[in-house]
């Protein structure tokens, strides 16, 4: 798996923008970029009781295990996974080699809506973290604080 990049002011409010663009479109409740090893790397909306960066990185093992059973039956084509929910329901899709898009939104919306809005979504940012990848700057875990992953995300400049 290659290093995430590391991301400047531009490239987190770019991020931001387009994850409050789809949050109001959507009506979702909140939207999680994460990096697949299963750090939060930015989040929008309205978490309420919701522990993100757990949920980050629950969200991540899910996805990582579900993609792995996937190419066990020979499946290549894997790019996102619905849990439906009683009250939410969580939909989460492939940015790029590094990173997922996680949607947590009421059950009364529909996961179509919910594809239909998360993949200009999804190309937008997919866009940014290329451009960010090709600045040369990565993210280094070796000194991970665990009560600020967040930080490690942004370049100081």
């Amino acid at each position: 798996m290659a290093s995430f990049p590391a991301l400047n002011q531009e490239d987190i409010d770019t991020v931001d923008q387009t994850l409050r663009e789809l949050l109001q479109k959507s009506e979702a409740n909140v939207a999680l970029l994460v990096e697949k090893a299963g750090y939060l790397i930015h989040q929008c909306g309205n978490p309420e009781h919701l522990d993100t960066t757990t949920f980050a990185t629950l969200g991540s093992n899910a996805y990582n295990a579900v993609q792995f059973m996937a190419s066990l039956v020979n499946e290549s084509n894997f790019t996102s996974m619905y849990q439906q929910g009683e009250n939410f329901s969580t939909l989460m899709v492939n940015v790029d080699d590094n990173s997922l898009l996680v949607i947590v939104f009421p059950t009364h919306l529909t996961v179509g809506s919910m594809k239909y809005y998360a993949g200009p979504a999804v190309r937008v940012i997919h866009d940014r973290i290329k451009f960010a990848t090709e600045r040369g700057d990565v993210v280094d875990f070796s000194d991970v604080n665990a009560s600020d992953v967040q930080a490690l995300f942004h370049k100081s400049e």
